[in-house]
């Protein structure tokens, strides 16, 4: 199916466009040589833990349930509790993907990067949406053990459906887009987004995202466990960062970041911070109790992550474990 035969979803409206058609979905590699879709990078996974957005179109979730599209079941059969090297979807955007990407819409599919070229997509697709993430770590690859990838817990699954074909998903996407929400944005958030989704690369730049990515450790994702085992991420691992994360976790910083901050990205991020108030996505409101741990010896004021906030599950195998570069796995990989 050709981008032009389906009718795209409002919130990916705001995408560039590939020579072909195709939408420039939130997590494919991006860069000085263009857009890469059979690269998933691990930068943009982080700033989507950070703040809470959706890896196809990059907008926030809100209130709407976090999609995961299985490939391979997990051990033990279940995925009622799961980790997954793959970053959530709202579902309207993972239906639209299962439809328009190669490796999703056909059972004959298969793999193409180096570690499984030429597997076949299973007979059959699994999609299970959860009320939210409950947790975000860096882990080893499933695939590659020197290389670490960002990882999503969700917990509590709420619905789910399968299918084989595309075909058996025209129904339900009409029913989405006929009850599809726009996504209001603030004016931090949209700063943000616009500067994450861009494909144009600023001037002394490789990546048109990476200004964001730099926000995202500022704001807290730099607290992470083993962040900066992620490939690439040694350039936000210095001194001037940390100081800068720092201040993010008092008040009286991030409210001077918000108005003064010389970084667009990093002074939208404040002024998203302050916008959320104790609304928080449970990875970061996390990330940053860990942070002020570390540089106070106290414990930051309690935050009221969004989603069901619930014990993290124990540990089992994504779908994909794909990493900067591994490979056309993602759900959304179209």
């Amino acid at each position: 199916m050709k981008p032009g035969d389906i009718t795209i979803p409002e919130r990916l409206g705001h995408l560039s466009r590939d020579p072909r058609g195709y939408p420039v979905i939130a997590t494919v590699d991006r860069g000085s040589d263009g857009v890469d879709f059979g690269s998933i990078d691990e930068h943009r996974k982080l700033v989507l833990a950070t703040f809470d957005w959706c890896a196809v179109c990059g907008l926030p979730f809100r209130d709407e349930a976090r999609w995961q599209f299985v490939m391979h079941m997990p051990e033990g059969g279940s995925v009622d509790a799961i980790w997954s090297g793959e970053a959530p979807v709202h579902e309207i955007c993972g239906v639209y993907a299962a439809q328009v990407c190669p490796f999703l819409s056909s059972p004959g599919a298969r793999l193409g990067d180096d570690g499984r070229r030429g597997q076949r997509r299973p007979a059959s697709v699994l999609a299970a949406s959860y009320t939210g993430t409950d947790a975000v770590e860096i882990k080893s690859s499933g695939l590659q053990d020197d290389m670490h990838v960002v990882h999503f817990s969700h917990t509590s699954v709420v619905d789910r459906f399968t299918y084989s074909d595309r075909s058996e998903l025209h129904d339900r996407y009409r029913e989405l887009l006929t009850t599809e929400t726009r996504i209001e944005l603030s004016p931090g958030e949209k700063t943000l987004v616009d500067r994450f989704n861009a494909t144009s690369t600023p001037p002394g730049e490789d990546d048109p995202g990476a200004t964001v990515t730099g926000a995202a450790v500022m704001v807290g994702a730099g607290y992470a466990r083993n962040v900066f085992r992620l490939s690439g991420m040694k350039t936000f691992q210095g001194s001037s960062y940390a100081t800068i994360a720092a201040a993010f976790l008092a008040d009286g910083g991030l409210r001077n970041a918000a108005e003064t901050f010389p970084d667009e990205s990093g002074r939208a991020a404040a002024q998203w911070l302050l916008e959320q108030g104790d609304r928080l996505p449970a990875a970061l409101a996390r990330w940053r109790a860990d942070g002020m741990a570390q540089t106070t010896g106290r414990t930051a004021p309690k935050a009221r992550p969004t989603g069901p906030g619930r014990a993290v599950p124990k540990n089992a195998a994504g779908p994909c474990g794909s990493g900067r570069k591994a490979g056309r796995c993602h759900p959304a990989g179209l």
